[in-house]
């Protein structure tokens, strides 16, 4: 499976490279403005003075379209100071004379550029937000990818029918990559949506909700989709079925079998039988199930999918755990959890992996290249931990605080490489 983000990266920066000279004039102007203190106090005088909400006004990275889009969504706001600066700031306007590889520098920011750039951010938000959600490193993400695809298709579909001719020209451009980066929108890797199913606030419904916003609702098209998935779950449940009936039962049913014996230690009650007409409706109902047997004639694929969807209240900021849920809830749907294990590890992005690797070089530098593979390992281990969220109370999490201090006590040349190693990691895990 292709990494979303890349593709979404792709997309970007080709709509990004159209517009290079109308983003660098904007982007000289912000960075004439950060330069220095008394250029930035002017700026903001000419804010005060515009009655516009003061904030930051951060400076992009140009290899990362993503803080391209957060430097031009900002100086948008702040369009307003920035034409006070160009027809009352000499200073402004003889920076953008300077020579700069044997040209003037682009810019200040003309009409047409703001106008482009506004179009841009448009664009640029769509897939912004998806590509925050897709390369998620520290939760699962595969359940969510279904989602944020739909999402930048209807998007571009909206904007594609938008009256504004330029809008309407660049939406159609950017839906034509998109589709062909997915080798068309209807050949997409199905078990993206499979992934979906299984999240049990969405389950099925979501899906048709998706295939009735692309293809129209109760179109043929849309149930087809409907139908192909419902007969691709049924299949993919059978062989898993068939696969897990061939384990030994022991081994297959472990989950199953904790549940119902935890839930069968409970208090047990001798109570009296007697042969005089005396009936108790219990006794009566054991028999009945001993003979014919209770079964609704549902398995666990109908069963869940015909449940109500999960509307858990989650605390702001924080993010609902569907792992849990289905470790909760694999005694009810053995079978289920064991295909939510396989789909909801698939690796939708690549970006978390690409940046740990990544990090190697900025650790390892010219200036810093005498450094032991043990002290790497330490510097990289730390860097990550670091990063992580100490979850407070929990039983045997080492905070960061005495991760340094045992790397401090343990970061001495004439002891071994791997124990200390060995050490600190068990120290984290707890």
């Amino acid at each position: 499976m292709r990494c979303c983000a890349h593709i979404l990266n792709l997309i970007v920066r080709d709509g990004l490279h159209e517009l290079s000279e109308n983003v660098t004039a904007i982007r000289n102007a912000v960075q004439y403005v950060r330069s220095s203190t008394s250029r930035c106090d002017s700026f903001e005088q000419k804010v005060v003075s515009g009655k516009m909400t003061r904030g930051s006004l951060p400076l992009d990275i140009k290899t990362r379209w993503n803080s391209t889009y957060l430097m031009l969504s900002r100086a948008i706001d702040f369009r307003v100071a920035f034409d006070r600066m160009e027809a009352e700031d000499k200073m402004y306007n003889d920076y953008f004379n300077e020579v700069e590889i044997e040209k003037t520098k682009i810019g200040p920011p003309t009409r047409a550029d703001w106008n482009v750039v506004e179009r841009l951010v448009r664009f640029l938000i769509i897939f912004y937000n998806s590509t925050l959600v897709v390369s998620a490193s520290t939760s699962v993400a595969s359940y969510k990818c279904y989602g944020e695809i739909v999402t930048i298709e209807r998007n571009l579909m909206s904007l594609s029918n938008s009256i504004d001719s330029e809008l309407k020209s660049k939406a159609d451009v950017m839906l034509l990559k998109f589709d062909k980066c997915w080798d068309g929108f209807r050949n997409i890797n199905v078990f993206l949506i499979v992934a979906s199913v299984f999240d049990p606030r969405k389950k099925i419904q979501f899906a048709k909700m998706c295939f009735d916003k692309l293809y129209g609702k109760d179109t043929t098209d849309s149930k087809e989709m409907s139908e192909s998935i419902t007969t691709f779950l049924t299949s993919l449940f059978k062989e898993y079925s068939n696969r897990l009936q061939k384990v030994p039962s022991g081994q297959s049913s472990q989950s199953s079998t904790q549940t119902s014996t935890s839930l069968s230690q409970g208090e047990s009650t001798d109570l009296m039988s007697d042969s005089m007409g005396y009936e108790r409706m219990d006794f009566v109902y054991k028999e009945l199930v001993d003979e014919i047997g209770v079964d609704d004639g549902r398995d666990e694929l109908d069963v869940y999918l015909k449940e109500k969807v999960e509307n858990p209240r989650t605390i702001v900021g924080s993010e609902w755990d569907v792992l849990s849920w289905w470790r909760l809830n694999s005694g009810r749907y053995p079978v289920l959890s064991e295909i939510a294990r396989d789909v909801l590890a698939m690796q939708v992005s690549s970006v978390a992996s690409e940046s740990a690797f990544s990090t190697s070089g900025r650790v390892i530098e010219p200036h810093r290249s005498c450094l032991t593979h043990y002290r790497v390992e330490v510097l990289i281990c730390t860097q990550q931990w670091m990063k992580n969220e100490n979850h407070l109370g929990e039983k045997g999490v080492v905070m960061n605080t005495q991760l340094l201090v045992d790397i401090e006590l343990l970061d001495k040349p004439e002891k071994g490489m791997a124990k200390p190693t060995l050490f600190i990691l068990s120290s984290f895990n707890g």
